[in-house]
């Protein structure tokens, strides 16, 4: 299986969703409002789009690190 067919892949997109619905849930735990919500909306984008959510949690690092 290739890389593009596993990003493409719904077990991919799945498990992508999954882990930025746990951060986001961090994210909330430690008080912080804004990223939990940020990284919830990129959940349900990872969860249609797999390439999509990774860019969105890509930016949601750059938006922490700027902070």
């Amino acid at each position: 299986m290739g890389a593009g067919k596993f990003l493409r892949s719904k077990s991919s997109r799945r498990l992508s969703a999954l882990s930025m619905v746990a951060e986001a849930g961090m994210a909330l735990y430690r008080g912080n409002k804004r990223v939990a919500a940020l990284l919830a909306g990129a959940a349900v984008l990872a969860y249609r789009w797999s390439v999509v959510g990774l860019l969105a949690e890509l930016g949601i690092r750059l938006y922490q690190r700027r902070r």
